[in-house]
This record gives structure tokens, C-alpha cells and sequence, in this order.
């Protein structure tokens, strides 16, 4: 309770007229309850009530006490029924965050999905970049989080959740179907600066396919998605991107894929959460969700399909 256990006792004791009937409905002792209003005397230099015999009566301090401490009981139980519905709130607020750009596009689906079963439960998402996504992980300020690559911490569990395609996209009606690796070389690409997942599949990817990262013609840096496609659809330049990104913009012919023979570019999209601290229990639900959910199915239905 907020309100001090001495003010309750006071305020109990003035209400009932006698410190007997005050300790019966207080479940007290009669001892405990003269013991709480002589601590609040000595505490506020005041007699409180006048003893005679086994009646009592408030002293003029004890009147002026009683007033502003129903005003306090009633401020505390406001206080009270305030936390307590934003405590529940709190409760069922799960705190996400994602470092890969897909994460955007798979993510409606599945909590559409949870919240079928948990109606309640409310979310906060943000897209952050890894080392911002792993301290916040740490510090419990996120639950759970999905990366677009697998995290090291010695604090956080990372489990595999669905894979998905990077593809070359240019604008539909200038794109060719097709380019080499030489071809490659010379296009004017725009970079995906807000997916660390993205970089490293790169950076592994295309030196082996014969294309160091370093002589590829990056000609601009993108942190933003939309803006990034608009540039790519107005024919600056082109870009890799996971497919559920634009797949959209591919289907209505906004967007164009543009195979490169010799370079597949697949990764695994990761659920990462703290590994010692124990969730709330709507968290652990979420990750179970997660980690259970048929990915193939739900990539299928928002349009993965056949490249």
C-alpha cells in the first residue's frame, strides 16, 4: 500500500472511536494498534487522541489529521488504481526490435497471429542497428529482437527462424533479365546501409562469386527502404535487397529481379533473446510462437513464391 501503515491505522482507529473495535477490523492486536498511533505522535509531535477511560476522542491536531489524511487515502488509492492498470499494461507489452530489413515484412503477420491467441497483448517494435539491438537485449530495455545474422553474445540465445533471398533489383522496364558478374562490376549500385545481416552476406558472397565488395560501383548509401526503391525504380542505379522487401513492386511490375549467374545470395534470419534472465510470461509465449511458427507457409502467403 501506499499510504503509511501508521496514517491507516490512525485513520481506522478515528473512524471506529476505540482502539478495540479499530484492531478487530484491522485484524490487529489491540497492542499493535496503540503501539502505530503512539509511533505517529512521537513522529509528528502531537497528541492525537484524548483517552477517556475507553472512549477517545480526536484532539484538535487529530481532527486536522484526519481531514488531510482521507485526502491522502483517497490520492493513494487513485495512485493505486492507476499503477495497477498501467501496470497490467506494462505486462503485456512486449518490446521488439529488428536489425534486418525483412524483419519489417514478416513481422505484421506473426504478431497478427499471436495476438489471436493473446488479444491483450501490446507491442512496441523499432528497427536498430546490431550493436544498438544487442546492448538494449542485454540491458533488458528490448525482449526479443530478429537479426538478419547470427549474434555471438555469451548473454543472448539466437535460434534460427525462417531463411530468406537477396536479389538484384532494377527498374522494370530498363532492367535486364540478366547480368555477369564482369557486368556487375560496372552497374551503379545504391547500398542498404540499415541491414547489418545484408553487409555480411555480401561481403562473404560476392568475392566468392569473383567480385570483391571493394570493386563494386556503390555510388550511394541508403539507410532509408522506401526512398532506396524510389531511386531504384527511377532508374539511378540498382540495388541488392531481400526479396519480401520488394516483392510487391516485382509482382506489379514496379520493380524488376535481375538474375546473376553464379551468385545465390540466401541467409537466415535469426529470434534472439536474453539467455539467463527469465521473461515475462507473454515473452516466453512470443518466442515459443516464434520459434514453432511454419515459416515456409507464411512466406508463401505474403507472396515469397518462386523467384
Amino acid at each position: 500500500m501506499i499510504l503509511d501503515k501508521k496514517m491507516r491505522v490512525f485513520l481506522a482507529t478515528a473512524e471506529a472511536g476505540s482502539f478495540s473495535r479499530a484492531a478487530r477490523q484491522l485484524s490487529l492486536s489491540q497492542s499493535v494498534v496503540s503501539f502505530h498511533i503512539k509511533a505517529l505522535e512521537q513522529e509528528l509531535g502531537v497528541s492525537l487522541f484524548r483517552r477517556q477511560g475507553r472512549s477517545i476522542s480526536l484532539t484538535a491536531e487529530g481532527k486536522l489529521l484526519f481531514e488531510e489524511g482521507h485526502k491522502l487515502a483517497r490520492e493513494a488509492r487513485r495512485i493505486e488504481d492507476v499503477f495497477s492498470a498501467q501496470s497490467e499494461e506494462i505486462a503485456q507489452r512486449i518490446y521488439i526490435a529488428g536489425d534486418a530489413l525483412t524483419c519489417a515484412f514478416t513481422l505484421p503477420w506473426t504478431l497478427a497471429a499471436f495476438r489471436e491467441d493473446y488479444p491483450d497483448v501490446l507491442f512496441t517494435y523499432e528497427h536498430l542497428e546490431e550493436t544498438e539491438l544487442i546492448d538494449r537485449l542485454v540491458s533488458g530495455e528490448l525482449d526479443v529482437a530478429l537479426a538478419g545474422h547470427q549474434v555471438q553474445h555469451r548473454k543472448l540465445t539466437a535460434t534460427p527462424c525462417f531463411q530468406d533471398t537477396i536479389v538484384l533489383v532494377g527498374p522494370a522496364k530498363t532492367a535486364p533479365d540478366s547480368i555477369t558478374v564482369d557486368e556487375l562490376r560496372e552497374t551503379p549500385l545504391l547500398w542498404a546501409t540499415s541491414d547489418r545481416g545484408l553487409e555480411l552476406l555480401l561481403s562473404k558472397n560476392l568475392p566468392e562469386a569473383g567480385l570483391p565488395l571493394k570493386d563494386l560501383n556503390v555510388f550511394m548509401e541508403v539507410d532509408n527502404l522506401p526512398i532506396l526503391k524510389t531511386f531504384v525504380r527511377a532508374g539511378v542505379g540498382m540495388s541488392f535487397l531481400p526479396y519480401l522487401t520488394v516483392s510487391d513492386e516485382v509482382r506489379f511490375g514496379i520493380l524488376k529481379t535481375v538474375d546473376v549467374p553464379g551468385l545465390t545470395l540466401e541467409r537466415t534470419n535469426y529470434l534472439v533473446h536474453r539467455r539467463e534472465k527469465t521473461p515475462r510470461q507473454v515473452v516466453t509465449a512470443l518466442v515459443e510462437f516464434v520459434e514453432n511458427r511454419d515459416w515456409d507457409a507464411v512466406l508463401k502467403a505474403q507472396g515469397r513464391g518462386e523467384l
